[in-house]
């Protein structure tokens, strides 16, 4: 069992933002392979289980807000008994150029509140991670702000694609693990 968890926060408000590029993945990857997602008050999150090419996968959106989505992450890795090197976190990246992937076998949490949680969680950085790239403009003021807001129409635009490519980056993964998704996908 594989589990992918995107971060993000819940709400309708926070729709199309970027700090939720995590949860636009989880649901494109939900589409693709037919899982229906469902509030889980366990794991405080929407989950659902299904196969993603040929591997049985846990997908799931942590309904607290991205500050705290550790706990919500260590409650399902727990319930699951999964190695740690089977749960790939999907974040967003302000560093990143818009669109860019970034997939890694561990690290730091690099100013992400939503991975300092999950490292604080699990009591450890060594578990796989894709971070996504959400600049779009060369300065910004208000990285709060910046974040927290939706995508520009042009942006809105070529999601679509980034999001195809990032689901081939996820079940590369899955079927040929971090490395591979490293090689072909960074």
């Amino acid at each position: 069992m594989k589990l992918i968890v995107g971060l993000g926060n819940p709400g309708r408000q926070y729709n199309l933002t970027r700090h939720n590029a995590g949860f636009m993945v989880i649901e494109k990857l939900a589409r693709l392979g037919n899982i229906r997602l469902k509030s889980n008050r366990r794991f405080k999150a929407l989950t659902g289980e299904g196969l993603i090419g040929e591997e049985s996968c846990c997908v799931a959106m942590p309904q607290t807000f991205m500050n705290l989505s550790g706990h919500s992450v260590r409650s399902i890795v727990n319930w699951l008994k999964i190695d740690l090197s089977d749960v790939l976190l999907i974040v967003d990246d302000i560093a990143l150029p818009f669109g860019t992937i970034r997939v890694r076998p561990k690290g730091s949490d690099a100013g992400h509140k939503g991975v300092r949680s999950a490292i604080d969680c699990l009591g450890t950085n060594e578990f796989p991670r894709m971070r996504i790239g959400i600049m779009g403009r060369k300065a910004i003021r208000d990285c709060s702000r910046y974040v927290l807001g939706r995508f520009t129409k042009a942006e809105q635009k070529a999601l679509p694609g980034i999001l195809d490519r990032i689901s081939e980056a996820c079940e590369c993964w899955i079927t040929e693990g971090v490395t591979a998704a490293m090689n072909r996908y960074n």
